[in-house]
């Protein structure tokens, strides 16, 4: 989830709908576009950034022809959420974005004219967005080093015409989440390669092989939670099934050891880290966006698009 590379892309994205015509369902409570935990994102506001960014920034009048704006307008609305539970967890981490690298990055976009074609949003936000993102690459920092997790589950790929990759990783995964008892032994009978085993958040960002998958779920769902994911469509078929059998977060930080991390692979584990205080607050978004998908802490365009599952496990008395 790199989101200035994002939208480096933004322009050759795949289609969606335009949204700023009005289609789609009602908003989920009158002229919001999205709520998270008391505060609400008003449509009025969306719609109005989206109009100033096709009246200053030429790139985004291509959208429009395209019928790509319904891509920016659910950017948008992801942007304000994640601003929301940026502030709650810096907050509570005790971080704050360094002003100077705040003016790298925009640097590096080619300056604030430059930062809202770059960015997607408005000149008014430029520094907010940056300032958001300088904190998510903290934040992934931050819990490096402080995450560890025990799971056990398997890797499913390949697909057939009675069923997809994401199918059967879905059949798996209701399979260990209705008997988690049995994970292993379910993991062995479907997939493709069995895992078992316990792995910190900083050795899955420092491997070439698995840092994709320090950004997935993996390491912000709670016990006893089945995720199921993709971690990386680029990939083709390949989805994660695992049972988080433990979770531990203990009170070191970041920084503390092994190969640097990426920035944008720190960014997009920061995003990640989010999810616990989306489930906190609560997020709800108007249908005409799109879905909100707790697991990956984005708006997905619909329930098809949806790359990560959290799939809560029976407790031997529910068994």
């Amino acid at each position: 989830m790199d989101l200035i590379r994002r939208f480096a892309l933004l322009f050759t994205a795949a289609t969606t709908a335009l949204v700023l015509a009005g289609c789609g369902g009602e908003p989920t409570k009158a002229n919001a576009a999205a709520i998270v935990g008391d505060d609400r994102v008003s449509l009025d506001s969306v719609q109005s950034e989206v109009q100033w960014l096709l009246d200053n920034v030429p790139d985004m009048q291509q959208l429009k022809q395209e019928d790509k704006l319904g891509l920016l307008s659910r950017h948008i609305v992801q942007t304000r959420v994640r601003h929301q539970l940026v502030e709650a967890a810096a907050r509570q981490q005790g971080l704050s974005a360094d002003p100077r690298a705040i003016d790298e990055l925009l640097q590096q976009v080619g300056g604030a004219k430059q930062a809202p074609s770059q960015f997607g949003v408005e000149a008014s936000k430029v520094r907010e967005f940056a300032s958001d993102y300088v904190l998510l690459q903290e934040l992934g920092d931050h819990n490096l080093d402080r995450i560890s997790v025990e799971f056990v589950g398997a890797y499913i790929s390949g697909e057939s015409p009675e069923q997809t990759a994401k199918e059967k990783a879905l059949e798996l995964g209701r399979k260990i989440a209705a008997d988690p008892d049995r994970a292993k032994e379910l993991s062995e009978e479907i997939g493709t390669e069995v895992i078992d085993q316990s792995v910190s958040l900083r050795e899955l960002a420092s491997g070439q092989q698995t840092a994709l998958l320090a950004a997935s779920p993996l390491f912000s769902a709670d016990e006893g939670t089945v995720v199921v994911t993709q971690p990386s469509p680029q990939q083709g078929s390949l989805w994660l099934v695992a049972l988080v059998e433990d979770r531990q977060v203990g009170g070191g930080s970041g920084g503390a050891s092994g190969q640097p991390v990426p920035p944008q692979l720190l960014a997009e584990i920061g995003i990640q880290q989010l999810a616990p205080y989306a489930a906190e607050q609560g997020v709800e978004i108007s249908p005409r966006f799109g879905v909100w998908n707790q697991a990956s802490v984005a708006i997905a365009e619909n329930e098809d698009a949806v790359a990560s599952y959290l799939l809560p496990a029976r407790v031997a008395s529910e068994q």
